[in-house]
């Protein structure tokens, strides 16, 4: 069975990419799983990380997208043992249009069925709103990974988040779960942080996952290597952390 969780926050800046890359990478590494990650962040940063040149794309998923080349001849293998649909900003060009396409929150999940079954996981790294890209990436995951950095805006736009996921509950009839609430940019030293992860505790309650994801440098440096944090410094606190939240991510489904 394929798993597909899309990675997604409103607010930037709370480690969206870096988990999704770092989760995909992880799920290769440690638990020899087939792993798809794809990027429909117009930023391009998850694939940049994995080594991908975003600028010299032939193709990426834009134009799978709008129906001019299948999923297959845009997939892109990296060293870290995740395949990669790409993107960079000129799939923010094409927003609009793609918005006017019949049936357009259900591209990407038409375009996934075509390869699901080749993988045990497919990651999706969203952009941070909620417009036609995160919708669809919604509609075409079966559960979210929230990540969250432990500040007082951070808290603030749980509120839109769940705003989301019911309208395309509601709205759009697709019954996505939570797969997690991931706490990231995590300071144990730093009141605001133990603050900020007691109210998504009481909020969430056993969703939140026990895994924390410290705030360090090393995680935003190794993208600079094309290295996932596993690569870049293995017996670090950052690697530690996530190779923790992995195995809780396969736990829950296996």
């Amino acid at each position: 069975m394929t798993h597909k969780l899309a990675i997604f926050n409103m607010k930037g800046g709370v480690g969206k990419s870096t988990s999704a890359y770092n989760i995909s990478a992880g799920l290769v590494q440690f638990h020899q799983k087939r792993v798809l990650l794809i990027d429909i962040d117009p930023q391009g940063h998850a694939s940049a990380a994995l080594g991908i040149p975003i600028w010299q794309l032939d193709k990426q998923l834009k134009d799978v997208l709008q129906r001019q080349a299948n999923i297959r001849e845009v997939v892109i293998s990296t060293a870290s043992g995740v395949d990669v649909v790409p993107s960079n900003i000129l799939l923010a060009e094409e927003e609009i249009p793609i918005s006017g396409f019949p049936g357009r929150e259900l591209l990407l999940r038409k375009a996934i069925g075509a390869i699901a079954d080749q993988y045990d996981y497919v990651l999706i790294d969203c952009p941070p709103n909620i417009g036609v890209f995160s919708v669809n990436a919604l509609m075409a995951a079966d559960a979210v990974l929230i990540p969250v950095d432990m500040s007082y805006l951070g808290l603030l736009g749980i509120n839109g988040i769940e705003r989301a996921l019911s309208l395309v509950r509601e709205q759009l009839d697709h019954p996505i779960d939570i797969a997690g609430v991931l706490a990231t940019r995590f300071d144990a030293r730093n009141n605001l942080s133990k603050e900020v992860l007691k109210s998504l505790q009481d909020h969430f309650g056993p969703k939140v996952f026990q895994t924390r994801i410290p705030e360090t440098v090393k995680l935003r440096e190794a993208p600079s290597f094309s290295q996932s944090i596993f690569e870049y410094e293995a017996r670090g606190a950052a690697a530690k952390a996530y190779q923790d939240l992995i195995d809780e991510v396969v736990q829950t489904y296996e």
